[in-house]
Parts: structure tokens; C-alpha cells; sequence
């Protein structure tokens, strides 16, 4: 019995050495081919960085120079001789900033802030460094966008891939390209640190990131690790003037809903609705109570009325924010529902905005 259990022991030791030996051949023999395959390493590099997304997005990224001629303060000049001359002079104020071409016949989108109100000389600087001018066809300073079209005839521009930022979510990786500084193109990463942040702006409705962004990266691109463009970089929030991980963007969803306008009219068509807030009530009640009503505007027209306390606006609980952020991205021919309280009653008031520059 003895003799048969270690015949058996014997055999089962061999049968799991021999198992582990051909383990370790088979493991090297895969590791070796891996190790060796260029497509393998080339492939195991490419899932560790995210340089397919910028070959895809940066060439439609371009560094913009604008100059910008302002007349000079006499108030300003020491020199006597010179104030005999200050009325008719200017002073050349030069500017940098980042953009992206959004169309193959080059449209390209940037911050209003970057070109300013109507630069003198815009200069376009393609990835290749072709140096081009470009004309201002439209500027929204509420959103602070604005539309450039490059002087140059060609079909091959490169175009960035507009992504919907409605599916960023807050903890995606995302990479800020542009021009920091005028030292060229550069790319620098981070995550969504928060959406739908307001600053400053009831027309803000920005992507917060801590990929860093600095003086030059505005009109840039902010992208997602396929290349889409989710947001145009902004503004940051510094006390040193340098970027301490607080940038924000505005979401492609914005960018979408003012192309067009901007390329059409110049500006960009937004609704009225012809009614003011009592500024007594507001500041002492609280209070969203109607104070003036325009004739033959829009809230006439609905039936509301002076002396109306708004209740809720589309179905939520009335607020100052939430009322001026509804009138503020109201385009013509929208409705808006008030529920307001007249003489202990509630009504509904459905009113339709009209084109606020008619």
C-alpha cells in the first residue's frame, strides 16, 4: 500500500512540473514575439499617451496676432511739444491669442477679447507656420466669441471635430491647446473640474478644467482624448496673473447655438420680451414683481400685466439668476411660461420672445 502511494505522488510531481515547464515556454515565447513586435510597443505607447488626439486637433488650432490702434490720451504726455501734435496720433497696441478653424473654407473661431472690437490688422498662423490676414465677420462680446475668415482661397484647411460638451463629465481628462505666451502651440493636460460654472457672465455657462491655461492659450482649443473640441478656452482665475489650475472654457453646446448668427447677421439674434422688474420689490421683498410692460411687446401681447408676481419660470421656483439666465439665452420666436400670482390668483403666461433688434 505504502509502495503504491508514493508511485502515485511520483507521478502526479511529475505531471505538475512538467504543466509549470511548458507554462514558462509558452509565456516566454509570447512575451519574446510582443517584446520584439514594433506594432505591439508602438500600440502599447500609443495607450499610454494621448498624442493620437493632438495629431487630430492641432492642426486646426492657430496662433493669432492682432493689432489694434487707439488714440492717444493727451492727459498722458509730459512733453508740451508733443500735445501740439497728441490730437491725430495713435498708439499701436499689439495682442495674441489662440483660435481654431471650424470650417474647411476658413472660418475660425477665437474670444472676442483677442481681436478686440475691430483690430486693424489680424495676422492667422497656421501649424505649418503659413502666416495669412484674416477679416472679423461677426463678435458677440456677451459670450465673448468671435468669427474670423482667412483671406486665403484653399480647401484643404485643416477643420477641428466639434464634439457635444453635454457629455463631459466632470473627472474626464481633457488637453488645453494654444499659444501660451506667443512661444507657439503647445498642449498641456488636466480634467473637468466642474460645468456650468458663472462668472462675471449671465450669458457663462463655462467648463471648469486645471489643464493649464495662460495669457495666449484664449480662442484655443479645449479636447477630448479623441480630439473633439469640447470648449474654447477663456479666462482663469489667478491672483498672479498665471495659470493656478482654475481655467474655464465655453462648452462646444454654446459655441453651436452662435456660429451661425455670427457668420449670418454679424451678432447674434436674441429674444425679447418687452417687461421690466419692479428693482424696489427685488431688493427689499425678494420680490420678482412686474413693474413696466412695453406696448405692443411681447408680455402684452401674452396678457401680462403690472403689478404680476412671477411664481415659477418654466415650471421652476422663480429667482433673479434664473430669470435673467432664461432671458439672456432666449432666441426669437422661443417661449417662455410664467406662473404668476395676480389678486391671490395664479396664472399661466405663455409668451414668445421676439427679435430684440427690431
Amino acid at each position: 500500500m505504502k509502495v503504491y502511494l508514493t508511485k502515485n505522488f511520483y507521478q502526479l510531481f511529475l505531471f505538475l512540473l512538467f504543466g509549470v515547464l511548458i507554462g514558462l515556454w509558452s509565456f516566454n515565447i509570447f512575451f519574446d514575439k510582443n517584446s520584439t513586435n514594433p506594432e505591439y510597443n508602438q500600440l502599447e505607447r500609443k495607450v499610454l499617451s494621448f498624442n493620437l488626439a493632438v495629431e487630430r486637433a492641432a492642426p486646426a488650432v492657430v496662433n493669432i496676432y492682432t493689432e489694434q490702434f487707439q488714440p492717444l490720451d493727451k492727459n498722458t504726455s509730459k512733453d508740451k511739444k508733443d500735445l501740439i501734435f497728441s490730437k491725430n496720433r495713435s498708439q499701436s497696441i499689439s495682442s495674441l491669442g489662440s483660435g481654431v478653424i471650424f470650417s474647411s473654407n476658413g472660418y475660425v473661431l477665437t474670444n472676442q477679447h483677442v481681436i478686440g472690437d475691430s483690430a486693424a490688422d489680424i495676422t492667422i498662423e497656421l501649424i505649418d507656420g503659413t502666416r495669412t490676414n484674416a477679416k472679423i465677420i461677426g463678435i458677440d462680446k456677451e459670450t465673448d466669441l468671435a468669427v474670423l475668415k482667412i483671406k486665403r482661397d484653399s480647401a484643404d484647411l485643416p477643420v477641428i471635430e466639434i464634439g457635444n460638451s453635454d457629455d463631459a463629465s466632470i473627472g474626464d481628462i481633457v488637453l488645453a491647446l494654444g499659444n501660451p505666451y506667443g512661444m507657439g502651440q503647445s498642449v498641456s493636460m488636466g480634467i473637468i473640474s466642474a460645468t456650468g460654472r458663472e462668472f462675471n457672465n449671465p450669458y457663462s455657462n463655462y467648463i471648469q478644467t486645471d489643464a493649464s491655461i495662460n495669457k495666449g492659450n484664449s480662442g484655443g482649443a479645449l479636447i477630448d482624448t479623441t480630439g473633439k473640441l469640447i470648449g474654447i478656452n477663456t479666462l482663469i482665475r489667478s491672483s498672479s496673473g498665471g495659470s493656478e489650475g482654475i481655467g474655464l472654457a465655453i462648452p462646444s453646446v454654446t459655441v453651436l447655438e452662435i456660429i451661425n448668427d455670427l457668420i449670418q447677421f454679424g451678432e447674434v439674434k436674441r429674444g425679447w420680451l418687452g417687461f421690466s422688474i419692479d428693482k424696489f420689490e427685488l431688493l427689499n421683498n425678494n420680490n420678482l414683481q412686474i413693474d413696466k410692460v412695453e406696448n405692443e411687446g411681447p408680455a402684452m401681447k401674452a396678457n401680462l400685466k403690472t403689478g404680476d408676481k412671477i411664481l415659477k419660470i418654466n415650471g421652476l421656483e422663480a429667482s433673479y439668476d434664473l430669470l435673467f439666465k432664461t432671458f439672456a439665452r432666449l432666441k426669437p420666436s422661443n417661449e417662455i411660461t410664467l406662473t404668476v400670482l395676480r389678486k391671490n390668483n395664479e396664472k399661466n403666461i405663455i409668451i414668445f420672445a421676439e427679435n430684440s433688434r427690431d
